[in-house]
């Protein structure tokens, strides 16, 4: 496989391990291997991640390996903007692969394909490994769909997109402006967006989530990304360490593996059936605002979503 693949650790050996054995198997030609400073008062997290960073001797294929060892801890915002800056200052396209994003060998396959397919298209922003709609049929049997949702659980993207991301959009510009409803023409996803934008934007104001910037880019620039039709990637960290049996249920349903060859037909769809099953599933609001709190787990990750709520509380 030619294209570089970025695996992003931060001290949890016990969900990075099954993430890079999958790489393993992968054997990319490239990969560049990041690891956040732990915090010297946390000594669980130091020989964490000592531990992660020993495995860069288990690189034993024909691979270009680079290393990026933070030697001061930096938060989660300046961690994974830091590493994806520094791989795409090196390639034109990557695979990015958080710790806790287990891809099926078929990924890394799918990925490659469509980042070739796709490189010159500047209206796809971005590859997209997960697909929450476990048994989502697309029309005419195309095997890939355009969504102009950004799921971050394994994607993949080029240089040129990453570069030129306006990280200073805000949310209000992206519904004054119309954006929104321009892809919706007043139809009710517009509303439930709107409402879903306005009621995470503080949040995400005060926590400086980065994956979010690509959902606004992509309304504003009218652009998309690939999904496949079956799920490619597993976020482990969505289970986290304390998740009830109600919500285990619900991640078991979005996020079903299954490993078998992605074979591509080359034939992709745009559908907007696809963007309100996900919005249904994951955007729609509710008076408790429970849908909101479980679409910021579903696309932070439950270990992140703990840890940036945390924040928010001091």
């Amino acid at each position: 496989m030619d294209t570089a693949v970025l695996f992003e650790t931060f001290a949890r050996p016990q969900y990075a391990r099954q993430v890079f054995d999958q790489i393993k198997k992968a054997k990319p030609k490239k990969l560049y291997f990041y690891s956040n400073k732990a915090r010297v008062d946390r000594p669980d997290e130091v020989r964490n991640n000592e531990e992660i960073r020993s495995w860069v001797k288990e690189v034993d294929w024909d691979c270009e390996l680079h290393t990026f060892f933070r030697e001061e801890y930096v938060d989660v915002y300046t961690s994974v903007r830091g590493a994806m800056d520094w791989v795409f200052d090196n390639e034109e396209q990557a695979i990015i692969l958080e710790d806790d994003c287990v891809p099926s060998v078929a990924f890394f396959e799918y990925c490659d394909f469509f980042l070739d397919k796709y490189k010159e298209d500047k209206s796809i922003g971005f590859i997209s490994g997960a697909n929450y709609l476990k048994n989502y049929v697309p029309e005419k049997e195309n095997d890939h769909i355009y969504c102009n949702l950004f799921c971050f659980y394994g994607f993949a993207t080029w240089k040129d997109r990453w570069k030129t991301l306006d990280f200073n959009i805000t949310c209000e510009e992206v519904i004054e402006k119309g954006y929104i409803n321009r892809y919706y023409r007043g139809e009710k996803e517009s509303i439930i967006m709107e409402q879903y934008f306005m009621r995470v934007d503080d949040f995400v104001k005060r926590t400086h989530c980065w994956d979010y910037i690509f959902d606004l880019n992509s309304f504003k620039n009218d652009s998309y990304g690939v999904y496949p039709i079956v799920n490619l990637v597993m976020n482990i960290g969505a289970y986290g360490v304390h998740t009830n049996a109600s919500v285990l249920k619900l991640v078991e349903g979005f996020f079903g593996e299954r490993h078998y060859p992605f074979a591509p037909k080359h034939k992709g769809v745009f559908t907007k059936r696809f963007n309100r099953i996900m919005i249904e599933k994951i955007y729609r609001n509710d008076k408790k605002g429970e849908v909101i709190k479980r679409g910021l787990k579903f696309l932070l990750g439950q270990n992140f979503y703990s840890y940036l709520k945390s924040i928010v509380k001091q």
